[in-house]
C-alpha cells in the first residue's frame, strides 16, 4: 500500500488529524463528515467523492485539491484558500465559502444554492453548469473570465453585489 493512501476509502469521521502530515494524501471515498481540518495545510490532495459535509475547512490551504463529486454541505470553507482546486460536481449547498480564494478554481457543475460566498475572490473561477440559486455574493471580487461562465441572471447579482476586479 502507498503512504499516500492509508487515508482512502475509510470512515475517518472521529480521526483527530492535529499531528499529521496532509499534503498530498488521498482521502478518495472516504466517509470525513464533520472533521476538523481548520488551519491546515493540504495541498495536492485528494478528496474525491468524499463526505465531508458539515466540516470545518475554515482558512485551509488547499491548493491543487481535488474534491470532484464530494458530498460538502454545510462545509465551512471561510477564509480558505482554493487556489486551482477541482471542485467539479461538488454538493456546496449552505456551505460558509465567505472570505476565500478561489483562484482558478473549477465549480462546473457544483451545487452552491444558499452558498453564503461574501467578500470571496472569484478572478478565474469557472461556474459552468453551476447552481447557483440564493448565492450570497455580496463584496465578493470577479473579472470578465468569471463572469462568463455564470448565467445571465446569475451574472446580474453578482454584479450587483460584488465588485468587478
Amino acid at each position: 500500500m502507498n503512504p499516500s493512501d492509508v487515508f482512502r476509502k475509510r470512515n475517518l469521521t472521529k480521526v483527530n488529524f492535529d499531528y499529521e502530515d496532509l499534503v498530498g494524501r488521498d482521502f478518495s471515498d472516504s466517509n470525513m463528515h464533520g472533521v476538523n481540518l481548520k488551519n491546515r495545510d493540504i495541498h495536492n490532495a485528494d478528496l474525491s467523492c468524499s463526505d465531508l459535509s458539515e466540516s470545518d475547512l475554515s482558512e485551509t490551504i488547499l491548493f491543487h485539491v481535488k474534491f470532484r463529486g464530494a458530498d460538502m454541505r454545510g462545509v465551512n470553507l471561510s477564509n480558505a484558500k482554493l487556489w486551482d482546486a477541482e471542485l467539479y460536481g461538488v454538493d456546496l449547498r449552505n456551505a460558509n465559502i465567505s472570505g476565500a480564494d478561489l483562484f482558478y478554481t473549477d465549480l462546473r457543475n457544483s451545487d452552491l444554492e444558499k452558498a453564503n460566498m461574501r467578500g470571496v475572490n472569484l478572478r478565474h473561477a469557472n461556474f459552468t453548469g453551476a447552481i447557483l440559486t440564493s448565492a450570497d455574493f455580496a463584496g465578493a471580487n470577479y473579472d470578465q473570465d468569471t463572469l462568463q461562465t455564470i448565467s445571465k441572471d446569475m451574472r446580474k447579482i453578482l454584479e450587483s453585489q460584488g465588485s468587478r476586479w
